[in-house]
């Protein structure tokens, strides 16, 4: 039996052809969130309560930096029967979310130790802030004080799973940003 979770809500319409706005719910990470909705997958929106399976076109996603999400599903070719869907919630399957490992998704961080390159222990990760999705940040916490580091590949190296350890290597001077 198929199990499902909670990932947006069809905001609106977009244009004439049928496409729709998707508003990712806060409960996802911005990277599973995008991880999971790929050209040819299937979505579940909810209509009369149950969760209905459709397709996502091919060619169709654009992904907005307020966690919105354009797309275009299989067979639905017109505004009018896009704009039924408004206001109805947006279901992905639970599988999908296990697909996305813990390395991909921040959220799963929390307590992880952090040990840069050049400067060694930084300290542990005690919350991810996705809430401006242009600049996510993971939080570190050492000696009681919090330091933001922002989620990007740049200053990411590495994910130890085993270790629960996140190695970074942020750039020269970027500490003195604290004292």
């Amino acid at each position: 039996m198929l199990k499902f979770v909670k990932a947006a809500l069809v905001v609106k319409t977009h244009g004439y052809k049928g496409d729709i706005v998707l508003k990712k719910d806060k409960n996802i990470s911005n990277t599973t969130f995008e991880e999971c909705l790929e050209e040819g997958n299937a979505i579940f929106v909810e209509i009369d309560g149950i969760p209905v399976p459709f397709f996502i076109s091919d060619d169709s996603l654009y992904f907005f930096e307020d966690n919105t999400v354009r797309l275009h599903l299989d067979d639905i070719n017109n505004v009018e029967k896009a704009q039924e869907f408004i206001g109805n919630p947006v279901f992905f399957i639970k599988d999908c979310l296990k697909e996305n490992s813990e390395a991909s998704n921040p959220h799963s961080w929390i307590n992880f130790k952090v040990n840069d390159k050049s400067l060694g222990f930084m300290g542990t990760v005690v919350e991810f802030n996705d809430e401006i999705a242009q600049n996510p940040l993971i939080i570190v916490e050492k000696d009681n004080k919090n330091l933001l580091i922002p989620y990007n590949e740049t200053f990411i190296i590495e994910i130890l799973l085993d270790n629960k350890e996140i190695i970074t290597e942020l750039p020269a001077g970027f500490l003195d940003l604290y004292h």
